[in-house]
């Protein structure tokens, strides 16, 4: 049989053989779907827009799915996947899934979002444009998602979802530690977030949107400012300035103590360092101020401060020399500018407030009586910014008062009133920056634009929260976010 014979002999039944085995493979992709533990979570639902971020199945050869694909999610000191000035907002303004990370990165936003949306008149639209959909997933380097509790997950570090709870302001709503492992949650400003570690399977985090609130009725502006590594700074009790980098020692115990400025001596602080080491900080290169037990039976001439202990119902004694009330100064001054509550340090916010409380306190109805004026002059500016006019007109006023006249909260809200109030009042005055004045550290304090600012940072201050820097230690080095 010549070769031309035993060709076409053989011919027919290899593409036969061909088309079988394709029709086959074909065959066996709706079973392979079924099977496939993703494939509950390729859908809009689960991953909301990016779900158009995935591969198709374009080759007929291929039995199994192409794996699904998700964001690389780093936040630390550098910045939030790079970048540090981010556009927050309550409720997410791009379409998200179940998976916890399509919700923070629905409120996370690298750019003021393009609110107009071509598809509605509504000029109220609250909604995100394509575009704005579009934004981090240019941006973010892609990796594979892995199943976990019927979740698409991503993998987080420990020092990532810290970074992130202190940029939402998030606290601790319960707590659990016990044979069954770990559990949390805590309320943010952007949602709800919950931590589970059961005993022998991976910790699991998991981010929800809140229900109490709707764009549509929402009277505030849809973002504001929020910078990452002021965010971190603040919750491991580091102050920035031009010539300062100044860390604060944590909350003691009962009893007499003497506060100590250490030149570069925050390597030797007990916890916020590992924090800020976590973060790529350089902890060397940061001063600090210590608690240090003294035999010193008349500190005759120091500055005596009442502190909270950490013995609740008992406080603490402390005594401030000269030197480092002058650092105590310079800290307050350089306070920075933020538009929310802080996550904070409670060791360096104890300090902070309690010096400062006394001239707050001297100035607390001028302040309160400038920010019900401004209101009432100026309400299209603030209209202008975002916020509804029947709410300038009929509440802010009112609010922002009360607030600094109550001296103490934890409303995000409320924060966010006054500061958008106090930053009309600084455009009109063209005061630029708002990060570090000159208040605290000047002899003859006047509530100028100068004691404005000041004043207006140590509110934050009264209206923070503390957040528990040491909370690494109930947590591994990486997670699941889904």
């Amino acid at each position: 049989m010549d070769s031309t014979s035993t060709a076409g002999t053989w011919l027919p039944f290899t593409i036969v053989t061909v088309f079988g085995i394709g029709s086959l493979i074909y065959s066996m992709r709706p079973a392979t779907n079924v099977a496939d533990p993703f494939q509950c979570n390729s859908n809009a639902k689960r991953l909301g827009s990016w779900a158009q971020w995935q591969k198709p199945q374009t080759s007929w050869r291929r039995v199994a799915n192409s794996p699904l694909q998700g964001p690389t999610i780093d936040a630390t000191l550098s910045g939030f996947c790079g970048v540090n000035t981010l556009h927050l907002s309550r409720l997410p303004l791009t379409d998200h899934g179940a998976a916890g990370w399509t919700v923070l990165l629905s409120v996370c936003h690298s750019q003021p979002p393009d609110l107009r949306d071509p598809n509605t008149s509504d000029p109220t639209s609250k909604t995100c444009s394509n575009e704005c959909e579009k934004s981090w997933q240019k941006m973010l380097i892609p990796s594979a998602l892995t199943p976990h509790r019927g979740f698409a997950c991503i993998t987080i570090s420990r020092a990532t979802l810290i970074t992130l709870f202190c940029l939402t302001n998030a606290r601790p709503a319960f707590q659990y530690s016990g044979p069954a492992g770990f559990r949390a949650a805590y309320a943010s400003y952007c949602g709800q977030w919950y931590v589970t570690w059961p005993i022998g399977e991976a910790a699991f985090v998991h981010l929800v949107p809140h229900d109490s609130h709707s764009t549509a009725t929402d009277v505030y502006p849809s973002t504001f400012v929020q910078r990452v590594d002021r965010c971190v700074e603040m919750v491991v009790g580091v102050i920035t300035g031009r010539e300062i980098q100044l860390a604060f020692c944590g909350r003691k115990p009962p009893g007499v103590w003497f506060l100590e400025y250490v030149p570069k001596g925050f390597p030797a602080a007990h916890g916020s360092r590992h924090l800020y080491n976590m973060m790529g900080g350089k902890v060397y290169e940061v001063d600090f101020m210590a608690a240090r037990k003294r035999d010193i039976s008349d500190p005759d001439g120091m500055l005596e401060l009442q502190l909270p202990s950490t013995e609740e119902g008992r406080h603490v004694t402390m005594y401030v020399p000269e030197t480092e009330e002058a650092f105590i100064k310079h800290a307050l001054d350089c306070l920075p500018w933020a538009s929310l509550s802080w996550s904070i340090h409670r060791g360096m916010r104890d300090i902070l407030v309690a010096y400062a409380k006394p001239v707050m306190d001297t100035h607390r109805k001028e302040f309160a009586a400038m920010l019900k004026a401004t209101v009432s002059d100026k309400p299209q500016l603030l209209n202008a910014k975002g916020w509804s006019l029947s709410f300038v007109c009929d509440s802010m006023g009112d609010m922002a008062a009360d607030a600094v006249l109550a001296g103490r909260g934890n409303s995000g809200d409320l924060v966010r009133v006054v500061t958008d109030i106090v930053k009309v009042i600084a455009t009109d005055l063209a005061v630029d920056p708002l990060d570090e004045n000159y208040f605290w550290r000047s002899v003859d304090r006047q509530f100028d634009i100068q004691g404005l600012l000041a004043l207006t940072k140590l509110f934050v201050l009264e209206w923070s929260v503390d957040f528990d820097y040491q909370m690494y230690h109930h947590l591994p080095t990486s997670l699941y976010f889904g």
